[in-house]
Formats: structure tokens, sequence, C-alpha cells
């Protein structure tokens, strides 16, 4: 018999248990009015909004939804920031909030995200790269859906001689005799030839050597210190690809390209001022970031 029940409260029977609503039935509930925690579950428990700027998400974006996606454009202009600020974990424990960037991004532009004491906590420098956010309540945490786009390299645009004997920081050696292929999160700089982790993380660094040179190859250093290590005594005739293992590395280590000349003449490596294969390269990517 069809009627209506009129309750202020709903208690189990027998104290503590679970309250079934019948297989057969269905319990229909007004937009709005079902809340957890005291916050409302809304129809569409999935929130989409798009930012081409700076942004801090508010409680308007993701009340009453289980997930956020914030989508951001930084194609226009060059060499600049939008920051997504995320909510406190107070507020927004009941939703996932996930940042992507949609399009290719202008020269140097990038997405940082930024929770909400202002501290960044993940950075996306390329299109697709993206990260998605849960809060316990008071921490705010990465869940692992994300993906980083860390990546470059640079080559000899001439011909360099290495001296007979010689152990050589290469790129510092080159001078202006190499140049910037792609970089990818502003990861080396021209003032000190170097390449410097943005964040602490897994990478992977390689290159490859060509010329005349009895060269050993690769080695690297961190901090100045060899974690690839370069044996100065034996030679390797023609042309050597070095694809290197991945290197644990935290914020702010610096590596460095070695390679050395075993002849007692001086030798040459290759170089070239349009893409070539046959021209050196240092090259490096990022595998995760912790």
């Amino acid at each position: 018999m069809a009627g209506t029940l009129k309750l202020t409260d709903i208690a189990h029977s027998s104290g503590a248990g679970t309250i079934t609503v019948d297989s057969l039935a269905t319990l229909a509930i007004s937009t709005g009015k079902l809340t957890v925690g005291g916050t409302a579950i809304e129809t569409g428990a999935q929130g989409v909004i798009s930012k081409t700027a700076t942004y801090p998400i508010v409680a308007g974006d993701f009340t009453g939804k289980s997930s956020l996606i914030v989508f951001v454009d930084v194609s226009s202009g060059t060499g600049t920031e939008a920051v997504i600020t995320l909510p406190t974990p107070a507020v927004s424990s009941t939703c996932a909030i996930q940042v992507v960037s949609k399009a290719v991004h202008g020269l140097g532009n990038k997405v940082t995200i930024k929770n909400s004491a202002g501290t960044e906590i993940y950075t996306l420098y390329h299109v697709m790269d993206h990260c998605e956010f849960v809060s316990d309540g008071t921490t705010t945490m990465r869940t692992g859906n994300e993906w980083v786009t860390v990546r470059g390299d640079v080559a000899l645009t001439t011909n360099l001689g290495l001296a007979s004997t010689a152990v050589v920081d290469l790129w510092d050696h080159a001078g202006a005799g190499y140049a910037e292929v792609e970089d990818i999160g502003s990861c080396w700089s021209t003032s000190t030839d170097d390449f410097t982790a943005p964040f602490a993380g897994e990478f992977m660094f390689a290159g490859s050597l060509t010329g005349t040179a009895y060269s050993t190859g690769y080695g690297l250093k961190k901090n100045g210190t060899y974690i690839n290590a370069i044996d100065q005594t034996g030679i390797m005739y023609g042309n050597s690809m070095f694809g290197l293992k991945p290197f644990v590395v935290a914020k702010n280590d610096v590596i460095t390209w070695w390679c050395s000349e075993n002849a007692s003449t001086t030798h040459t490596l290759d170089g070239n001022a349009s893409a070539s294969s046959q021209r050196c390269t240092g090259d490096w990517w990022c595998l995760r970031r912790y």
C-alpha cells in the first residue's frame, strides 16, 4: 500500500547495524538532498572546468562532486606560468582533483600546481601532462595517476678536437660549439653547460659519440663525483651510442657528461650545424618524479 512515511531519524531496530533497502526497491532522493559528512552529493558526480591562466580552485568547483578535472591551456605566449592552487585538505576530502595540460605549450610555458599553502607539488611542462590529488582531510596527496614530461638534448654544432689523453667535461669543453636541441622542463644551463634536476626522481642519461677519437665513451658525474665511471685506458673504435641505466637524483643535483681521448695525438668528435645522426649528443629524460 503506497503512502508517505514521515521521520526525523532512522535507527536500526537492535542498535548498531545495517539498514538495507530491498533489492526490488529503489530509494529515490531529490537532487542535493543526500549528504555525506555534511556535504551534499549532487547529480553528476564529476566536474570539469577549463582555465587559461592562474586560478585558485574554489568550493563551488568541487562541492558535491567525487571528481574534478581541471583542464589548463597554456598555448598562448612564451615563458609564462599558470599556477593552479588546490583547496585546503579539510574542505576537499570527498573529491579527487586532477589537473591536465590540454594543449601544446607556448615556448617555455608551464602549469605549476601548488597546495593551499603555496608550495609547488607538481608541474606540467608538456601537453597531456597531468596529476591527480586526493585529501584525507589533513594532507593533500598525489594518487600516482600522473605524468610529467622532462626531456632534452644538446648536440655538437662543429667538430671538436680532443687532445692526447684528455679527460674533459664535454659540453664545457665544447664552449660555443654546441646547441640546445630541446629542453622541456628547463633543466639545461648554457652558462654552466650542465643539467640540473628540477625535482627528485629517476632520470635516464644517455648520448652518442662519433668521430675519429679513440674514446672510451661517456662518464657521468653527479655533483662532481662519477656515477658512471670512465675507463681511461680502454679504446673504442668507431661510432658508439650510450644508453645508460636510470639514475636516482635529488632536486638540484647537477649532472655532467665526460669523455676521454686515449690516443697519443689529437682526434675529433663529430659536430654539425644541422640535425644529423652523426653528430655527438647528450640526452636526458625523466622516468618518474618522486
